[in-house]
């Protein structure tokens, strides 16, 4: 399809879903006090779609702004909702009959009795809660490719988006505080108006390891429970530069919403007197019900097995964490169980993992360190041409993309790669890799492990976790390959704003995650 037809044709798409959606929500007025039985999933679909509508709107003025690449990606999104949408209008339809017509349930009860209108009643609440699903899934779906709008840096975006706000329309404020915090990053740190670091007063009490990372837990002045990440400053390193970097990622980390991207949002950061580190503070918000903070590691070295729901839960979180980061402008890379904390349930249940552990990483627009480490345990998460003490290529989205296969790799074979022994990190019997660490060649060594991890994943993940799950761990350790279908094309790493990158990585890994059922 030409370009000006796609674009008129998606637009068309737009038109569409917010005229069913008016139908539905026109429904829902109607039905809305028919039965009390099911008036709260008529509110909680009407809710659901006023949220829907602001954000499909907002979408229509700013469409042909959009590169065509995302054009692509959100007129495949708004079939999806043009179809939830008819759906859900039918379902009330065949419930309540016309709004203005005497309702089925009276004359379910005058023909046949009480019993039957129980039964009646039961079988519409579940149609009305898979309607509440279907709008919930959608909502999540598209979530990603929302909050990639704030790294399109066209005026008449960015204009259209100020209005709507200015209108009223809340779900533009995670945007317009994403660009927000780009804006601050780009002023010099002793020109700011705000700050994000603490007062040298604000004392961090009851501070406790989280076994198997580098995280803690500790009671704020007002009592409340944070996590601290700690931020070391390495050797030789400029003390001013690296507190800029960490004012602008405590910044951006402050807007972060743990529902949607698996990141506790930061509610400071204190600089050590001495100036050889900093404590970056997470606030965990009171929605939030835990029990004692754990790593991953922790988790998978254990012999209780989880269920595959938590694991997919677990995972699929993982990687919508990995799409705000990149709509932040941010590259982890130290992505691994170790920097990441589940926060479980006190019935033991395993809550939203959280992504912490950012000591190495660096913003899009800065040239990336090339020193490195020869830590096996550290260079397992790492791409072959990003290991050793100078690694070959310079860190991109990408290489986190690779970080979150081995993970993906290790949740779905429900074990963990590495053992601890007392001090000593070994490799498990899982993973045969000991005469590869022994070698004298660590490049080769590494190409070597690396198809090592693509075996164990066709090999026992397809019987475990389902040829869906597989094909996204594979796509995920093969995505910086030449012949990789998730990147292949050279020049979407050419795209200015970073959203082909992102529209790819949501559409072949998180929604094929998001897409698995059990």
């Amino acid at each position: 399809m030409e370009p000006v037809s796609l674009a008129f044709a998606a637009c068309s798409m737009v038109d569409l879903c917010i005229k069913c959606g008016k139908v539905l929500y026109s429904r829902c007025q109607a039905y809305r006090e028919a039965e009390r039985e099911v008036a709260n999933a008529i509110i909680y679909i009407e809710g659901y779609w006023l949220k829907i509508e602001d954000q499909v709107t907002t979408l229509r003025e700013i469409w042909h702004g959009l590169d065509e690449r995302l054009q692509v990606h959100q007129n495949y999104v708004l079939q999806t909702l043009q179809e939830i949408l008819e759906s859900a209008v039918h379902t009330l339809d065949n419930l309540f009959w016309e709004p203005d017509s005497t309702s089925k349930i009276e004359n379910l009860v005058a023909k046949q009795g009480q019993i039957k209108r129980l039964k009646y009643v039961a079988r519409g609440k579940r149609s009305l809660e898979r309607v509440i699903e279907q709008l919930g899934r959608w909502n999540r779906q598209f979530d990603p490719s929302w909050i990639l709008l704030s790294r399109i840096s066209l005026p008449v975006i960015q204009e259209q988006l100020a209005k709507k706000e200015q209108s009223g329309v809340k779900s533009i404020t995670p945007i317009r505080e994403l660009r927000e915090a780009h804006e601050k990053s780009k002023i010099p740190s002793h020109d700011s108006s705000t700050s994000i670091f603490l007062d040298e007063n604000y004392t961090i009490t009851d501070i406790e390891e989280i076994p198997l990372t580098t995280a803690s837990t500790g009671l704020a002045p007002n009592g409340m429970v944070v996590i601290i990440d700690k931020h070391t400053i390495r050797e030789n390193a400029e003390f001013k530069a690296i507190k800029k970097d960490i004012r602008d990622l405590a910044t951006i980390l402050s807007k972060a919403d743990p529902a949607f991207s698996s990141l506790l949002p930061c509610q400071g950061v204190i600089v050590a007197k001495d100036q050889a580190y900093f404590r970056i503070i997470f606030s965990i918000p009171e929605e939030l019900t835990f029990d004692r903070p754990c790593s991953l590691r922790s988790l998978l070295v254990t012999t209780e097995a989880y269920s595959l729901n938590e694991r997919l839960h677990i995972g699929t979180s993982l990687a919508r964490s990995v799409v705000f980061l990149h709509a932040s402008r941010i590259v982890h890379k130290s992505i691994s169980p170790e920097n990441i904390i589940i926060l479980p349930s006190a019935a033991g249940a395993l809550e939203t993992p959280l992504l912490v552990g950012f000591e190495r990483f660096r913003f899009n627009e800065q040239r990336t360190n090339m020193a490195g480490d020869n830590l096996w345990e550290k260079n397992l998460y790492r791409h072959p041409a990003r290991q050793g003490l100078h690694p070959e290529e310079i860190y991109d989205m990408r290489h986190d993309i690779y970080s979150t296969g081995v993970c993906l790799l290790e949740l779905g074979l429900g074990s963990s790669f590495v053992n601890y022994s007392d001090d000593q990190k070994i490799p498990s019997a899982r993973l045969p890799i000991a005469d590869m660490l022994a070698a004298k060649n660590k490049r080769k060594a590494a190409v070597e492990i690396k198809s090592v991890l693509i075996n164990l994943a066709k090999s026992y993940l397809p019987q475990q976790m389902g040829r869906i799950y597989t094909d996204t761990v594979i796509a995920c350790l093969t995505c910086l390959d030449p012949s990789s279908p998730l990147f292949k094309d050279e020049s979407e790493f050419e795209d200015e704003d970073g959203i082909l990158v992102g529209v790819r990585y949501i559409e072949k890994i998180l929604f094929e995650l998001e897409k698995i059922r059990v």
